[in-house]
């Protein structure tokens, strides 16, 4: 059994150094075999890295709001005919709605807040910009754990008055008013092209930094433009809103007050079915990281076959390579090499091309990785790539089982020559 032992351990030795020497005395051909398993394995790196990257960036916006937050929408489906519209295109849900579930005192509730959105155009003096408008309530600023840099957010009086007033997002502020303090300046506000409104600036929100939605928004109170809008009002009187918003008190589980809200909202709305919906940050949470799994695979899925084509490059010319050393595989027989041993040696080159194409891929693949948070899109945010071990292993693993797979067809038949006829073979 030793002597087994120490005879494999031989060959093995032996092999990796025939491979290295080989390897060594065609070096244009060695390097451009090698260059299909670069190239796929740093396809694998780049792509999976960036499926990682776009992974975290949702993950970070979203936890960014609270992990905290339950979202109540208009019910999508027609309580009449059971028809299934898109999402918000419900109008059962009002501000009064809002404010009923607050004076309900509903445990595990922080906090609530109705919410509408739409685009406009904001005008101030010789600078334009177009920005999401939210209409909100005193209570957002504590429902999403924000606060304003300078002034005051919206009152209670300002939706009571249905007063035009706004508060600006920090990058709006930049950007209407570069050179002067917006806080007291008026901006005028353009609605599909047909609606003009002066609002009086009352604040600025504190900045959140990135490519956060409020620095790049305006709110004014939930009942203003409504009121001035014919075709926006609710035959009742009272004001649509698109979603509610509920921030929980920490460590409460949100199934238990998602149930609370429900309830209480069908009392309110006196029907046996929602016709609402309740969405937790969980949940979105969840559903993004589906996408964005999916999205990953599909990056890795693209990456491979870059690899399989280096594969078949790798497995083509170590086939060529029997074909040119049929008499030094034929002299290798004639002193003694058993099959195994020519089947090691064809096996172990193909894995060393691999294993270093591959150790090469992982580390332009990294650098590469580390140096597209620098590149820049223009105005689009810039490409973020997350390298994380599991993925180097992947490829490492990868390139292993390539040489493996790409090795095993020329080694056999190498093996498989007949060293007579192969001491022929000029």
């Amino acid at each position: 059994m030793e002597w087994w032992y120490r005879r494999v351990y031989l060959s093995i030795f032996d092999a990796i150094n025939f491979a290295f020497r080989s390897i060594i005395s065609t070096p244009l051909r060695s390097g451009l075999t090698a260059l299909g398993v670069i190239v796929g394995v740093t396809s694998v790196i780049v792509l999976v890295s960036l499926g990682q990257g776009i992974k975290k960036q949702v993950e970070d916006e979203i936890t960014a709001l609270g992990t905290n937050l339950l979202f109540i929408t208009a019910s999508s489906e027609d309580s009449t005919t059971g028809v299934q519209g898109s999402r918000n295109s419900g109008l059962s849900l009002t501000l009064s709605d809002a404010e009923k579930l607050i004076s309900s005192n509903i445990s595990g509730v922080r906090n609530i807040a109705p919410q509408i959105d739409f685009p406009a155009q904001l005008i101030a003096g010789n600078y334009n910009v177009e920005a999401t408008v939210f209409g909100t309530t005193p209570e957002y600023i504590d429902v999403i754990s924000t606060e304003t840099l300078s002034g005051e957010f919206i009152t209670q009086k300002d939706v009571d008055t249905k007063a035009l007033r706004m508060v600006l997002g920090s990058e709006i502020a930049k950007t209407l008013f570069p050179d002067q303090e917006p806080i007291g300046k008026i901006v005028r506000l353009s609605l599909f092209n047909r609606f003009d409104f002066r609002f009086l600036v009352t604040g600025v929100m504190k900045p959140k930094g990135g490519k956060d939605d409020d620095d790049f928004s305006v709110f004014i109170p939930v009942s203003t433009m409504q009121n001035r809008i014919g075709f926006l009002r609710n035959p009742t009187g009272d004001v649509n809103v698109f979603r509610i918003i509920v921030r929980s008190e920490d460590g409460v589980e949100k199934e238990l007050v998602s149930n609370k809200i429900s309830e209480n909202l069908k009392l309110i709305h006196n029907v046996d079915k929602p016709d609402f919906e309740i969405t937790s940050m969980d949940q979105l949470l969840e559903a993004s990281n589906q996408v964005t799994g999916a999205l990953t695979l599909f990056l890795g899925s693209i990456a491979g076959i870059s690899l399989l084509v280096g594969a078949i490059g790798v497995g083509n010319i170590m086939l060529v390579s029997v074909t040119e050393r049929t008499r030094e595989i034929g002299t290798l027989r004639s002193i003694g090499a058993t099959k195994f041993d020519i089947r090691l040696q064809f096996v172990t080159e193909a894995l060393t091309i691999c294993l270093l194409g591959g150790v090469l891929g992982i580390i332009i693949g990294i650098i590469i990785c580390l140096n597209l948070s620098d590149i820049s899109f223009g105005e689009a945010e810039n490409l973020s790539a997350v390298v994380t071990p599991t993925s180097v292993i992947v490829a490492f693993v990868v390139s292993f089982f390539v040489g493996l797979i790409s090795g095993a067809y020329p080694a056999y038949r190498a093996s498989e020559l007949d060293p007579i006829e192969a001491l022929r073979s000029e």
